[in-house]
């Protein structure tokens, strides 16, 4: 589940709310999860042996009264999940000051879990997209989607990405 720009505010985990936020999901999925919440963009991932979209958004709009679901991009599969993350994320990183503080709060997840298996899937995904033969959307400087690239200049800019999480 992800949001990325000027609605993002409203699903911001504030203080430690995404720590007891990604507690519960474990809890209700009996698997991994990763809460990434940065002011302009937040991810949560989880694994889990069913579905569990609908409760996760239960428990996800009790922090805020006007939670809009319709605003949430929700991708489902190991790796649609992982290539939604990394397409958005160069979409993302177009305004840097939004990117330095979402890698900020990434790093601070990566230390405090670094044995979680999401996060070791983050870090598998470059071998994914270099497999991937699909082309991907990149935004134009007007911040439209018109500018297709091939998958080999998309890689380029994703193992950048990659890199600077990883570092």
């Amino acid at each position: 589940m992800h949001i990325q720009g000027k609605y993002a505010p409203a699903f911001f985990f504030r203080d430690k709310t995404g720590q007891n936020f990604k507690s519960l999901i474990q809890s209700l999925t009996e698997g991994a999860s990763l809460v990434i919440s940065s002011l302009y963009r937040t991810d949560v991932f989880y694994q889990a042996a069913s579905p569990h979209t609908e409760e996760v958004m239960k428990l996800w709009s009790l922090q805020e009264q006007s939670f809009d679901l319709k605003k949430l991009t929700i991708v489902q599969g190991r790796e649609d999940v992982l290539e939604h993350y990394f397409t958005a994320l160069v979409s993302f990183s177009s305004v840097n000051q939004w990117y330095q503080s979402y890698l900020e709060e990434f790093r601070l997840a990566c230390s405090l879990d670094q044995n979680n298996p999401i996060l070791k899937d983050l870090k598998l995904c470059e071998q994914y997209l270099q497999a991937s033969q699909r082309t991907v959307a990149r935004p134009t400087a007007v911040g439209e989607s018109s500018n297709l690239l091939q998958d080999k200049e998309v890689f380029t800019d994703l193992v950048k990405h990659i890199n600077n999480f990883l570092n």
